[in-house]
């Protein structure tokens, strides 16, 4: 009888540590102030590391926005297809397969930098959160 209510104390512990926040965000200052309300109170981040936390979140967004303006740009190149040789066809698909590459390596590079800036257990925790973040904010919108 003692293993069945350890296990599901368990389950139930990790699933309200997991969840964050998430329940009681408020988004009447904005999706913006939100996530970073959110992140800030989830990941523990103290005043001290919100600084480099946030530039270097900040640079990691200017960047993929980048690249994800690149890739629309090539793949709105791909729409008059049939007006293209194969092989600059084949050179735009290798394009954009390179900028997905680059967007993966953009976030993880800010993944280990997040290690130096928080610990290794709130970078790991980032990902998590930020999903569930976008998950919420999508279901706000």
């Amino acid at each position: 009888m003692r293993i069945p209510i350890a296990v599901l104390s368990f389950f139930l512990v990790s699933t309200m540590y997991s969840q964050g926040d998430i329940d009681t965000l408020n988004f009447d200052g904005g999706v913006e102030l939100a996530h970073y309300n959110y992140l800030n109170s989830s990941l523990s981040i103290t005043e001290k590391e919100q600084g480099g936390f946030w530039a270097r979140y900040e640079e990691m967004e200017k960047n993929q926005a980048e690249i994800k303006a690149n890739q629309r740009s090539l793949k709105k190149s791909l729409l008059y297809g049939f007006m293209k040789l194969d092989e600059e066809i084949i050179s735009i698909v290798q394009q954009i397969a390179e900028l997905d590459m680059a967007k993966i390596t953009e976030k993880r590079d800010f993944i280990v930098d997040c290690v130096g800036l928080l610990d290794a257990e709130r970078a790991i925790r980032f990902s998590l959160y930020e999903k569930e973040f976008k998950r919420k904010a999508k279901d706000f919108k």
